[in-house]
């Protein structure tokens, strides 16, 4: 009897730790590609350890890639966040779980370049890339973000729309998209403007700043000082997408 009471305890503790163990992987990023000297660190430590293919962050962590090497992190098995040669990114939020009931994931780029290819967001989740001058938040979109060392900070959409602000003035909340979508929020519902030609480098104001949407094939860059210097349509034959950084993460994405 002892023993039998004794096998039902163990197999209680192994189904409450088998979930507890499911719950904080969901909560988790896989390195789903490693090449070159890739290394991750808990923020609150001194030494970085190498990021080893299959291994594993969460909120809190800081992920570094050196010359000459890229990784990949897979979020949820539907989205992937890639890291250019010489990128440092925080983990600041990982499908964190807001007062709302919503998902919250943040990464902040403190120089580099980062790669999103996002997917299966539920319609009140937020995925949110920033830099110390742009913010950007997104649904169901691919882009990436280029922040160079003076912090000048270059967004490029492939697909969908990235909606844009001031970190310093203006933080997104549920219902926010519903401002730009059409028929009332929801993802890939986007009212898309065709490529254009748009003014040069000036000041923007801050409602500009904080309603900018942007769309597939348009970029926006700004300095380090906050004005715009360039925005508008780019193209696939244009030289920066003939990198071999942008052409890897293209294959990946039709690969996936």
């Amino acid at each position: 009897m002892r023993r039998w009471m004794s096998l039902v305890g163990f197999a209680a503790f192994a189904v409450a730790a088998g979930v507890l163990y499911a719950q904080d992987t969901e909560s988790d990023a896989v390195f789903t590609y490693v090449d070159g000297d890739v290394v991750k660190k808990q923020a609150e430590l001194e030494e970085w350890e190498q990021a080893l293919l299959n291994s594993r962050v969460s909120k809190g962590y800081q992920v570094r890639t050196y010359v000459e090497s890229r990784a990949e992190l897979t979020l949820n098995e539907s989205s992937v966040v890639r890291l250019a040669p010489r990128t440092t990114i925080d983990v600041v939020k990982l499908f964190e779980e807001s007062r709302e009931g919503y998902n919250d994931t943040l990464f902040q780029v403190e120089e580099g370049d980062i790669w999103a290819a996002v997917e299966g967001l539920g319609e009140d989740d937020s995925f949110v890339i920033t830099s110390d001058i742009m913010g950007t938040a997104c649904r169901g979109t691919t882009y990436r973000v280029n922040v160079a060392d003076d912090g000048t900070t270059m967004l490029r959409v492939y697909t969908g729309a990235v909606e844009l602000w001031d970190p310093m003035m203006a933080i997104l909340g549920p219902g926010f998209w519903e401002t730009e979508s059409v028929g009332g929020g929801g993802e890939g519902r986007y009212e898309v403007v065709g490529p254009h030609e748009v003014a040069g480098p000036h000041e923007v104001s801050e409602e500009e700043w904080r309603l900018k949407l942007i769309t597939g094939m348009q970029q926006i860059i700004v300095g380090p000082d906050g004005k715009i210097v360039e925005r508008g349509a780019f193209s696939a034959t244009d030289p920066l997408e003939q990198t071999d950084w942008v052409l890897w993460n293209q294959e990946r994405d039709a690969g996936r």
